[in-house]
């Protein structure tokens, strides 16, 4: 009867310790996920991207399927203030204009024309789906953001003039 119960003892142990992990890993997501989702919904926010992939241009190459280019985060952003929009990042690809050996770049302070925030789920965990759309100089921006719960954003942005490209970089409160 002894070794029943402490065979028993022994499966419960077993069975109920990986499942109390696993819901403090799971807590610590939604902790993380609820202080970026806080920071992007503040509307107070500035982006600090550090790697650009061009879009390579076929038929079947999805979005951001370039080589990867490593850029300074302290001249890379985006950010964003109440309604405020502004952008300074590099551009690398088709419709960039190259000027001796300056590269081209996207650079622009507006107001917001669109603005949407939806949250959803990524696997086990929460990520936020944000889309923005800008006008500046004649030209409208599409900025889709897909942004995890530690804060690490993978930012699309297309506009009427140049090819598709793709950055990554972390989000953090705008001082």
């Amino acid at each position: 009867m002894k070794k029943l119960l402490f065979i028993t003892g022994l499966l419960l142990a077993i069975i109920i310790i990986p499942v109390k992990a696993q819901s403090k890993k799971e807590i610590r997501f939604e902790k993380e996920f609820q202080k970026t989702l806080a920071l992007v919904n503040s509307d107070k926010f500035i982006v600090k991207f550090y790697i650009a992939t061009p879009t390579v241009e076929t038929l079947f190459t999805p979005p951001g399927a370039g080589n990867n280019i490593d850029i300074e985060p302290k001249n890379s952003y985006l950010w964003v203030k109440d309604s405020l929009v502004g952008v300074k990042i590099p551009y690398f690809g088709s419709g960039a204009v190259k000027s001796g050996s300056q590269l081209d770049s996207i650079s622009f302070q507006n107001i917001l024309f669109s603005r949407t925030v939806k949250v959803y789920w990524e696997g086990k965990k929460k990520a936020i789906a944000y889309q923005l759309t800008v006008m500046s100089g004649g030209n409208v921006y599409y900025l889709n953001m897909h942004v995890q719960y530690d804060g690490t954003c993978y930012l699309y942005l297309s506009d009427r003039r140049r090819s598709p490209i793709s950055y990554v970089g972390q989000i953090v409160k705008r001082d």
